[in-house]
């Protein structure tokens, strides 16, 4: 990148940031994704997180609520999940609603989380507002579909709203839904085969929940780069799996 762009967008990011409350981060566990996204997930800003495709929608609701499970055993308060009603009953009828021993196992205590199920588009903005102006909170997950997508004047409003309160607010947006547009990150996000547990280990079958994320923007200046990352249930926490993990124990030998 040429020195003046890179001077500009410097001096850009500052009047951008003048007389605004500097804003921590909660760490994933995923060394290279917490370093691209400048530390961690965004508290005071909206973390938007949107499926590669249909079948991977679900996949993004089980990546938000494994990121959440880091915060609530890192942050005091309760969760907040407002859900967008036009997407008809529970999160959407071709997945079906929550379901609490799967939040059991990522690490989510069901008795600390507050369902919200705005009636209207309406409403389903205010409520997101709302809560991301509230101080004391562990998280935000705001679940819409394409009907209810947010202006950029909306969005700005609870863009401001979540920096206030110091706020971790993460957009799972189904498809076709248009951008957050202020968001702090754009993830997108891919189901990808988990790593099978050997036959004669105490537990046998599936291994760690697995994704391939992209991340396609952060007001940052990050690149966009893609991760492959597991969950570790035991620490709450993510990280990327062993690249060599499969190779073979023993060196080969090459004729010439």
């Amino acid at each position: 990148m040429r020195p003046d762009l890179t001077a500009l967008r410097t001096q850009i990011r500052a009047i951008e940031t003048e007389g605004r409350p500097t804003l921590s981060c909660l760490p994933t566990g995923a060394d290279s994704l917490d370093a691209a996204l400048g530390g961690g997930l965004a508290l005071g800003g909206v973390t938007e997180m949107v499926p590669a495709a249909f079948m991977d929608e679900p996949a993004s609701l089980h990546f938000a609520f494994a990121c959440l499970a880091k915060a609530l055993h890192q942050r005091s308060g309760d969760l907040v999940v407002i859900e967008d009603a036009s997407r008809g009953q529970g999160w959407g009828p071709a997945w079906g609603q929550l379901y609490g021993p799967g939040l059991q196992k990522l690490g989510v205590c069901p008795s600390r989380i507050l369902l919200v199920r705005a009636p209207d588009v309406k409403g389903f903005h205010a409520c997101l507002e709302d809560a991301a102006r509230t101080f004391g909170l562990a998280g935000i997950l705001a679940l819409s579909g394409p009907k209810a997508g947010f202006s950029l004047a909306g969005a700005r409003r609870v863009q401001l709203a979540a920096e206030q309160a110091h706020s971790l607010v993460l957009a799972v947006q189904g498809l076709r839904t248009s951008a957050f547009a202020p968001a702090r990150a754009r993830l997108v996000i891919a189901s990808r085969p988990c790593r099978p547990v050997p036959l004669g280990t105490a537990l046998p079958g599936l291994g760690p929940p697995a994704w391939r994320l992209h991340l396609e923007r952060a007001r940052n200046g990050a690149r966009p780069q893609s991760f492959d990352l597991e969950y570790d249930d035991a620490t709450h926490s993510l990280y990327q799996p062993a690249t060599l993990a499969n190779r073979s124990p023993q060196p080969q030998r090459l004729s010439a």
